[in-house]
């Protein structure tokens, strides 16, 4: 297969259709955090104990419940789908990479990229339409998109961002276009210098979750792709941090961070190891079984951070592209023990000016709405109209009914006239899409087979 190496600058992405602004802009900036594989059945003991404040402050003062998904639950998939409103087959990502006819990954195919996607994203309309938006690490955001009103510091592969960063010999040269503008790249720089894997947030992982032996053969070699994991999320939330402090004041603000889902991928087994049909060492387990709480412990402390630097009038939209549980239950050799593939729901927090407060929604009615209602619900806080073609619907019911009076739903509008066309996946780098399936396949996310 012929692979398209990038080393020109990325031609500017159209525009999408343009709309008036609506005179009921509240101008309250709008933060989503993406928390990847966050599930209520770990985060509400967590709750109870006051160990994650900060999601539980802003529960309080909003809502929170269940986020329903769609399968397969593959990341790019659903995070793309959530950022665009529509089902896979219309975005143009299904998969991590290339797929043959029955929707299988091609040996040689190459990753996903920005440019293959089909329709515009949140940060394509809002942008669009004079609205400032600022996106960090979102999964397929590279190249990063040329857009008015936008910074964006884009990811190429989430999970695996880690092992493209900071490979050995890359640092020198960088990747190409991984922000827009191009001169953001200069102020990320020092940030991206110190996430290295042996730099100063070694001190930082190691405080939360300690060190593992290495004749621990297992969990060790788990422990070093998850430090990759905690380097990454960690280096884009300072990154984050950092353009919230600029004085400039997006009015969208997003950032994806994927620590708890490696978290539950690898460490399942020894947090619950009654669930599993193999034995379990006890000293793993006594040492590396609250790894997964701790996770979601270390996520909200960033997000109280992120709190902290952010307007008084801030609405905060908190959400996971599905849930977790144990898997692979027979298998002690699989390097995954946690997994979604039955899709799961994920986790929704909402909280800010104009939010109803309900606090975390009683058993039985937590369904709050479905991944494909995040786009247009975005749109809708922003005021601007829904795409007449996406797939979901507003969650504006969540609102009160004040919020709704002063802002009337608008009219569909089909935001991909004038979208430019997709385009074949691009390589940052000469070998880099080998190492993000190579990355893939150690973390256990792609089969060799």
């Amino acid at each position: 297969m012929l692979k398209l190496i990038l080393c020109l600058p990325l031609l500017a992405l159209a525009c999408s259709k343009q709309q008036p602004p609506h005179s009921n802009f509240d101008e309250a900036p709008l933060i989503v955090i993406g928390v990847d594989g966050m599930t209520l059945p770990v985060l509400e003991p967590l709750i109870r104990a006051g160990k994650v404040p900060h999601l539980a402050s802003l529960i309080e003062k909003g809502v929170g419940g269940k986020l329903f998904t769609d399968v397969p639950t593959y990341s790019p998939r659903l995070w793309t789908s959530i950022a665009t409103g529509v089902l896979a087959e219309e975005h143009g990502v299904p998969n991590f990479s290339e797929e043959d006819e029955q929707g299988n990954m091609l040996r040689d195919g190459l990753p996903f990229t920005s440019n293959c996607r089909k329709v515009p994203a949140v940060w394509n309309i809002a942008a669009d339409n004079r609205r400032d938006v600022d996106s960090v690490a979102w999964w397929v955001s590279w190249p990063a998109e040329e857009i008015d009103n936008g910074r964006i510091v884009a990811s190429y592969a989430a999970q695996v961002q880690a092992a493209i960063l900071w490979k050995p010999l890359l640092w020198d040269e960088g990747i190409p276009l991984l922000t827009y503008p191009n001169s953001l790249q200069n102020d990320i720089n020092a940030l991206l210098d110190e996430g290295k894997p042996k730099g100063p947030l070694v001190r930082e992982y190691n405080k939360r979750f300690g060190a593992i032996s290495p004749e621990w053969k297992v969990p060790f070699q788990r422990d070093i792709l998850f430090r990759g994991t905690f380097h990454a999320d960690r280096t884009h939330q300072k990154i984050f941090n950092n353009l919230q402090n600029t004085g400039r004041s997006a009015d969208l603000r997003m950032l994806y961070l994927g620590l708890p889902d490696v978290a539950g991928h690898f460490f399942w087994r020894y947090r619950e190891p009654e669930a599993f049909q193999y034995p379990v060492p006890t000293e793993m387990s006594d040492k590396i079984g609250g790894h997964i709480d701790k996770a979601y412990m270390q996520v909200d402390e960033w997000i109280g951070e992120v709190i902290a630097n952010a307007p008084e009038n801030a609405r905060f939209l908190i959400i996971s592209d599905h849930g977790m549980g144990p898997a692979n239950v027979t298998k002690p050799s699989h390097p995954q023990s946690g997994a979604h593939e039955e899709g799961p729901p994920g986790i929704f927090i909402l909280a800010g000016p104009g939010v109803k407060q309900q606090g975390l929604l009683g058993a039985g009615k937590r369904k709050v709405g479905y991944i494909y209602d995040i786009a247009p619900f975005m749109l809708d806080l922003l005021s601007l109209a829904p795409g007449s073609y996406m797939e979901g619907k507003t969650l504006r019911y969540l609102m009160t009914d004040e919020w709704i009076a002063n802002h009337p739903p608008l009219a569909g509008v089909d935001y991909r006239e004038g979208f430019r066309e997709a385009t074949a996946p691009l390589v940052p780098g000469e070998g880099l899409d080998e190492v993000f399936i190579d990355n893939l396949n150690q973390l256990g996310y792609v089969d060799d087979e």
